[in-house]
């Protein structure tokens, strides 16, 4: 069987085939476009269709199947591990690629269920939604502190309120660009929730479904965050262990170890941001509103001994193991007793 590797960029894509036994038969430039991709890969027999990670692979991979072609998404870290080299050309990764599915060199990686995928793209628009509100919030607190104003604490639904008091007694030239600010504040704001409850409602894969509904049970994980979890997790037979589950999602501690000396940083934020960020979210709704069990408890010694921020990350790389083992064994979580239970 010949091995295609497809450097995926915007534009153009670099297109390299290789027999079963290396040789290079071809290799092209067409653009990024279905067509574009269809008609060279249509040029070639049945084949193993080599592509990195990235937001256009899924889209990619299709293409090629639909021309009739088996598709690997591998793993772009640890292609990039693989290879190291000082010359770095679209045509020489295309190449690159070919050769690793022809040498079977590779870290496949999951391919989601289209609905976990249209599942994760809404996530993804309220999480742009939110982090547009605080960044108008920190901008029009950055513009008042520039003279002296600070908004100080105050209630989501006090803020417009209480900037415009401040400005309008401290320094009124500026009400007229705040007032523009707050808008587009008030407006993600608003958007952010109308998605919120859209996806509250939303229905996922039947088989998931039952899933969302048992993993909120544990404290802190609303509709929102367990949906997060499934559509990112998709299926938990393929990590062969809890403590897999953080790895993947960036919140293991960094770890440096040469010789008697080994080290741990921060952590790594190596692995899917949209679950990690969900997760965090959902520690901090623990800690500070969630009802008593034993994890809140853990949580809350730690903020005394290592600060917040680093009680959030603990309490969520916690959350994501827990999740994990009860998706697995079928259970509940006891909020009273602490314990999982039999559904």
């Amino acid at each position: 069987m010949n091995n295609v590797g497809i450097d995926v960029a915007d534009r153009a894509s670099a297109m390299c085939v290789v027999d079963e036994h290396g040789e290079q038969l071809g290799q092209c430039e067409c653009a990024t476009q279905a067509s574009a991709l269809a008609e060279e890969l249509a040029r070639w027999p049945l084949s193993r269709v080599i592509i990195e990670s990235s937001p256009l692979a899924e889209w990619v991979a299709s293409v090629a199947e639909r021309c009739g072609h088996e598709t690997v998404i591998i793993d772009a870290r640890a292609a990039r591990h693989l290879v190291n080299s000082k010359k770095k050309t679209d045509a020489r990764d295309a190449y690159t690629l070919a050769r690793l599915g022809q040498s079977g060199w590779y870290v496949e990686v999951h391919r989601k269920s289209a609905s976990a995928r249209v599942m994760r793209s809404r996530l993804q628009a309220r999480q742009g939604l939110v982090r547009t509100q605080k960044a108008m919030a920190a901008q029009i607190r950055g513009l008042l502190k520039a003279h002296g104003v600070r908004v100080g604490r105050v209630a989501e639904g006090e803020f417009a309120q209480r900037v415009r008091e401040l400005a309008g007694a401290e320094v009124p030239q500026l009400l007229e660009s705040l007032e523009a600010l707050l808008e587009l504040w008030a407006r993600a704001g608003e958007q952010a929730k109308a998605l919120k409850r859209s996806m509250q409602r939303a229905r996922v894969e039947p088989e998931h479904e039952a899933v969302a509904e048992q993993l909120q049970s544990v404290p802190g994980v609303g509709p929102l965050v367990s949906r997060a979890y499934v559509a990112t997790v998709d299926d938990p037979r393929r990590f062969h262990r809890a403590e897999a589950v953080p790895d993947y999602l960036g919140l293991s501690p960094s770890v440096h170890q040469t010789g008697e000396t080994e080290y741990r940083g921060r952590i790594t934020k190596e692995g899917d941001e949209l679950l990690r960020w969900h997760l965090v979210e959902a520690a901090h709704s623990l800690l500070n509103r969630g009802p008593d069990c034993a994890l809140k408890r853990w949580g809350e010694a730690l903020r005394q001994r290592k600060g917040g921020a680093k009680a959030k990350v603990a309490v969520a790389r916690k959350l994501a193991m827990l999740l994990y083992r009860l998706w697995l064994s079928g259970e509940r979580f006891d909020t009273q007793r602490g314990l999982a239970t039999a559904s």
